[in-house]
């Protein structure tokens, strides 16, 4: 069982966050800016990306967003039958 904090400030300081060039299309502004955002959770180990965006801030509250659903998929245990 994950166990995230709720304050996304809280979150921050648990991940590591390494910003990159983003691929594919886009023209120049693509190769000049480091907008995508890769957040690692360190206590359980998650990783998500999120390059969809031109700011690197919508980015990171993506990832945050994504961080959140990913760790409750994990931490999701159906019923049991009786």
């Amino acid at each position: 069982m994950i166990i995230l904090p709720e304050p996304d400030e809280a979150l921050l300081r648990e991940c590591e966050i390494k910003t990159f060039r983003s691929s594919g299309p886009g023209g120049q502004h693509v190769n000049k800016t480091e907008s995508a955002v890769r957040l690692r959770h360190v206590p359980s180990g998650v990783v998500v990306t999120s390059r969809t965006e031109r700011s690197q801030h919508r980015n990171k509250a993506i990832c945050l967003q994504r961080l959140r659903q990913k760790v409750a998929q994990l931490n999701y245990r159906p019923a049991k039958r009786v």
